[in-house]
């Protein structure tokens, strides 16, 4: 009787294992191609498939007719959607090209333009000549000087003017000139190339400062004897009162300034100093 019952145990559990392994196979079939769906209008549809469908909605459900309309307009959507991704970054592409274009244009109003261009000059979207040029200017132009820029001291925020409106940029410190106090002229007495601030601390020789930093160092030339001033190998600007105007970066340990005056292309005056931190 107990070989018997374990048999059939032995038979069920085979049964079992058989059935089991015959609905995996039947449930996993081969990855057909099918065919693209087609949304079928319900005006479109035959009698049956009205009826079908209508029984299915009935009970909260979708035919497939109604399944697949339903997927394709999904996938419409979906596609305008990105459609209209696709159209926003393109704006904002033309808009920022504008923006660059344009180099922050505005109304003059009625601004007071204090300085002029030295020569024929650029000005730069930046401090930096590589960048985007936002105008040229002529010799004698005038703009408004704002600031120095705080990334490059060489350079300078100004104003100018644009057709009818103004532009902001960067021009480099040496075609700014001022305007006020063009018929003055800065008396140097008997020296050709004077330094008028910060003071001496030994004429002519060394000037002391607080701190390791930025100084700007301002001098004038006698009028009619000098018509170039170039200072540590870098030409600057000879103002229209004869007077001039340098950054120079002081370090700790000190720096020397070599300043020659031209004229017609020939040396004048040199001048030599340091420049160092101490009292």
């Amino acid at each position: 009787m107990k070989k018997l019952i374990n048999s059939a145990l032995c038979f069920a559990i085979v049964l079992a294992a058989t059935f089991i392994f015959n609905i995996d196979k039947a449930s996993a079939h081969k990855k057909k191609n099918h065919k693209p769906m087609v949304c079928v209008l319900e005006k479109d549809r035959t009698k049956t498939q009205k009826t079908t469908c209508k029984q299915l909605l009935f009970f909260h459900r979708l035919c497939k007719l109604d399944q697949d309309c339903a997927i394709l307009e999904i996938e419409k959507k979906k596609q305008e959607i990105k459609n209209k991704e696709k159209e926003i970054q393109a704006k904002e592409s033309e808009i920022k090209g504008l923006k660059d274009e344009i180099g922050g244009l505005a109304d003059c109003g009625e601004i007071t333009f204090n300085h002029k261009a030295s020569s024929n000059a650029k000005v730069y979207q930046k401090p930096n000549s590589k960048t985007k040029v936002v105008s040229n200017v002529k010799k004698g132009q005038e703009m408004l000087f704002i600031s120095p820029s705080q990334e490059n001291k060489s350079w300078y925020y100004v104003k100018v003017k644009k057709d009818d409106n103004c532009a902001d940029g960067y021009i480099q410190q040496r075609f700014v000139i001022k305007k006020a106090g063009e018929d003055k002229v800065v008396k140097v007495g008997p020296k050709i190339i004077e330094i008028n601030q910060p003071g001496w601390a030994e004429e002519d020789k060394l000037i002391l400062i607080d701190a390791e930093g930025t100084v700007s160092i301002t001098g004038a030339i006698q009028d009619g004897k000098i018509d170039q001033i170039i200072i540590n190998e870098e030409e600057e600007i000879i103002n229209s009162d004869n007077s001039f105007t340098f950054l120079l970066f002081v370090p700790s340990s000190g720096s020397e300034v070599r300043i020659i005056g031209n004229k017609d292309g020939k040396k004048v005056k040199e001048l030599t100093f340091k420049v160092k931190v101490g009292k």
